[in-house]
């Protein structure tokens, strides 16, 4: 099986970095080697070491450079207020030899050299009850406060109902229209009797 080591990035992410037969040959990591990882011509220093269970591991990196390419990695104590620069690496070694450390047993490692993640995780949670009760409190008053408003609207829309029956019940002004005098004609006229009569002119002797 290949033997690795790691390689913490500026950025807080990691990469796995396989160690060749030169390497594993020498035993035990080095200025040189942990150059060579990094690809860098000048050589990182040795930062600290950590123990983990019956593992040593060896922190390699650089103090100085640039602004901008500060280490994002938040070391474990004792090494917790160094201020990394680049790429550092991590190198695992059980006596005289070097052991794998890779991505999933930096995660192990990391979470136990801190000591209480699991304890974190508990607290987030409790806080994330109690954040609860209180949305649960202004759901509350949020649901009251639109209650009040739906009652105060209900009373205006009533209000306005009452106003508009009032005027549609308002009684129509009547206008009254003049009455034509006509006299009708008695219905005993023929059409007979209201022809003129023929009349004779006579000469008087």
């Amino acid at each position: 099986m290949p033997t690795y080591c790691l390689v913490l990035q500026p950025k807080s992410t990691t990469r796995n970095a396989q160690l060749n037969d030169a390497a594993l040959s020498e035993g035990k990591p080095s200025e040189a080697l942990a150059g060579t990882i990094l690809r860098r011509s000048t050589a990182p220093e040795l930062i600290g070491t950590y123990k983990y269970g019956s593992f040593t591991l060896h922190l390699f990196g650089y103090k100085s450079g640039k602004a901008g390419t500060e280490n994002k990695h938040e070391l474990p104590p004792p090494h917790d207020k160094v201020l990394l620069f680049g790429e550092a690496v991590l190198f695992s070694t059980s006596g005289s030899k070097f052991a794998s450390f890779n991505d999933i047993e930096y995660k192990k490692w990391y979470n136990a050299a801190l000591g209480g993640f699991e304890e974190l995780g508990d607290t987030d949670t409790e806080d994330e009850d109690d954040d609860g009760d209180g949305e649960e409190e202004d759901e509350e008053t949020e649901e009251a406060a639109e209650t009040e408003e739906e009652e105060v609207e209900e009373e205006v829309e009533v209000v306005e109902e009452d106003e508009e029956e009032e005027v549609v019940r308002k009684p129509a002004p009547k206008i009254s229209k003049a009455k034509r005098n006509l006299k009708k004609i008695p219905a005993w006229y023929s059409t007979d009797e209201l022809m003129p009569e023929p009349y004779k002119l006579v000469k008087p002797n």
